[in-house]
């Protein structure tokens, strides 16, 4: 819905590829209804769906609705999850149907894989999007070198990072866990990045720890945490982005024939890339050549 109020210019907005909810199986990543409740069947974030042959229902529901895209929620967690981060609960038979929808429909699919066994399992099957990867072995790594021309990661450390620094009132032995998957993340990232790996920002926003509107931080991340340059992690944000959107020459590029999505920066986020959080540095956006903000220069400035 929001998606097609931003494109009929009814809303301002970025440009979107529209997900539905998350597609899980019960006791996975987003089963959060606990089974006395009487709204217990009612989709959170995720959809609970077990067995290949309920998979393809909601994908083929989801996809009369409009969606752009199916995510799939194949590892476990340490959030909403009765499985830890290194198991994988949905099965090669969940994805495969899943995938035979996605193809029939012309749907993109991405998915939650934090396990090994959730990367190499996403691989087989053609998924897109890779979010997390944080238990890679020498087999997925290999595995994702030899997709790096059509698959991309994305660590999603925002939420991890925040809860690892106690946001939210994390208990300590919470805090602990995190601290333990954030170290574990960091040296997946570096291993993929030997492998030329397609790595991009964002992720995992939209939550208490992690609100909207911060997105920004993500680059930050990628600098202070992942060790990227701030020039690297500014192309992950535009260029890979726009290739992960469909669109390399069009956007995330400024090129004769792209798309005007031009950012002005009152500052040299090459210098400080923390300065992207500052919304009032952000002096000018716009989108399509259409302007969303332009300020008023500084008292003083030239």
């Amino acid at each position: 819905m929001l998606k097609r109020e931003i494109e009929a210019e009814r809303v301002a907005g970025p440009r979107l590829l529209a997900n539905g909810p998350e597609i899980t199986v019960t006791g996975g990543l987003g089963d959060s209804n606990l089974a006395h409740l009487p709204f217990y069947e009612t989709p959170t974030f995720a959809w609970i769906a077990d067995g290949p042959d309920a998979v393809r229902r909601v994908c083929r529901l989801l996809a009369r609705e409009g969606v752009d895209l199916l995510k799939l929620n194949l590892s476990g967690d340490l959030g909403t999850s009765s499985y830890p981060s290194t198991e994988t609960p949905m099965t090669d038979a969940e994805v495969a149907a899943a995938m035979e929808v996605a193809r029939a429909a012309r749907l993109r699919v991405a998915a939650h894989c934090r396990s090994c066994e959730s990367v190499l399992m996403a691989l087989r099957h053609g998924v897109e999007m890779v979010y997390h990867a944080n238990y890679v072995d020498e087999r997925a790594l290999d595995a994702l070198e030899a997709a790096r021309d059509r698959v991309f990661v994305g660590p999603a450390l925002g939420l991890t990072y925040n809860l690892s620094q106690g946001a939210g009132g994390v208990p300590a032995e919470r805090i602990r866990e995190f601290e333990r998957e954030l170290e574990v993340s960091v040296e997946a990232v570096a291993r993929m990045r030997q492998r030329g790996i397609r790595i991009l920002p964002g992720g995992d926003y939209g939550f208490p720890a992690t609100p909207h509107g911060t997105y920004a931080r993500d680059l930050w991340l990628f600098v202070k945490i992942l060790g990227f340059s701030a020039m690297d992690t500014l192309v992950a944000a535009t260029r890979l982005g726009g290739a992960l959107m469909g669109r390399p020459d069009e956007l995330g590029v400024v090129k004769a024939g792209a798309l005007a999505d031009l950012l002005l920066v009152d500052g040299d986020p090459l210098a400080d890339i923390a300065i992207l959080q500052d919304q009032g540095a952000l002096r000018m956006i716009m989108k399509g050549g259409a302007l969303h903000k332009a300020s008023a220069p500084r008292s003083g400035a030239g």
